[in-house]
């Protein structure tokens, strides 16, 4: 695999999307049985990333997002988090892609960042989380879905006091109205599969909590699901500028957002970002569309679409690349033609700079 240090300000690049909706069609709950897929049933997961690959993601991201042993912990798999790196990493390599990145997810402990230990111990959960690759092929780490800057600076601490690889960092952020109308539309899609469970509808959109937040394709809810806690609410958009400057304090080498909204007010991030830095951006778009929908999402201008279709991707795609975006990707509940749209779009095109 080429050193993707050399690429970047050079060429646009896609990052694969997470692969937990592709496997949630096959009815498996990825958020709760990722580890055991990884370890016992590789192959599904390589089928789910080769479609990945094949969309034309060149940059495939490791389904390890909670291999810190907190998390590993849930799943009675803690200790086990050099294995598991391994086994994700091999299933990735198999498919020979440009880059390798591993994917680190916040670690879910609660933190005082006015207490010593408690620093002490989320950088050792992220320093022990990166230290379970030490021995694999990949081209960076990718710390990503940050909602809290102290648990964020501890992860870039972490991971930096082990490996000299290079860093990517991305945090969720996007505007309280948007954030609430996420949480909406998520709640109404977990209610249209609600029939089938013989849960009346009203039910489950009144067990959605104010501060719920998904993860994936799974909602982290009033009670914490698979470790982590609840009400991880984005970062406010007047927290981004003190992110983005945290990145680069601790040698961030990509600096990455997450936002379910327009794709003007991604544009506006990523404008605000090279405000303050010159380092390559990341821009990931989170996909909020049921995957299972058969309606087609009505004719809207662009900058009023909350919920991304493929076809809409390729503009947004458009619109960040002209704000200098260099790696893109979708999220949520993006299937590989959301990969295979943005892949398209900016396809063989240098970083506009």
């Amino acid at each position: 695999m080429p050193d993707i240090q050399l690429r970047f300000h050079h060429d646009m690049l896609v990052l694969s999307a997470p692969v937990d909706v592709t496997l949630s069609r096959q009815g498996i709950n990825a958020a709760r049985d990722r580890q055991y897929l990884n370890l016992m049933e590789p192959d599904v997961v390589t089928d789910a990333m080769r479609l990945e690959e094949i969309a034309g993601a060149q940059c495939l991201v490791t389904p390890t997002e909670d291999i810190t042993n907190a998390r590993l912990a849930h799943a009675r798999m803690e200790g086990d988090a050099k294995t598991l790196a391994h086994a994700a990493v091999k299933i990735v390599s198999d498919l020979k892609p440009q880059h390798v990145l591993a994917e680190i997810g916040p670690c879910g402990l609660p933190l005082d960042a006015s207490s010593r230990a408690s620093l002490n111990e989320n950088r050792k959960q992220y320093a022990d989380a990166a230290r379970a690759f030490e021995d694999e092929q990949i081209d960076a780490f990718f710390l990503n879905g940050f909602t809290n800057l102290d648990d964020l600076r501890c992860a870039l601490m972490g991971v930096a006091q082990v490996s000299s690889a290079p860093l990517f960092a991305s945090v969720i952020v996007c505007e309280p109205d948007s954030a609430a109308a996420l949480r909406e539309a998520d709640a109404r899609a977990r209610a249209a599969s609600a029939p089938a469970a013989g849960t009346p509808d009203d039910q489950v959109l009144e067990s959605v909590s104010p501060g719920a937040f998904f993860q994936g394709y799974e909602l982290v809810d009033a009670e914490p699901y698979g470790g982590m806690p609840a009400n991880r609410a984005p970062l406010a958009p007047e927290q981004w500028p003190e992110a983005v400057a945290l990145m680069v304090d601790q040698g961030v080498s990509v600096i990455g957002f997450e936002t379910p909204e327009p794709a003007f007010k991604a544009v506006a991030y990523a404008k605000q970002a090279a405000e303050i830095t010159d380092r390559p951006l990341l821009a990931q778009l989170r996909v909020t569309l049921d995957p299972n929908a058969r309606k087609p999402a009505p004719l809207k201008p662009l900058d009023e679409i909350l919920d991304y279709t493929p076809d809409t991707m390729a503009p947004a795609a458009v619109k960040l690349y002209g704000a200098g975006v260099q790696f893109l990707r979708a999220t949520g509940n993006a299937t590989p033609s959301y990969t295979g749209a943005l892949a398209a779009t900016v396809h063989g095109l240098d970083v506009h700079r």
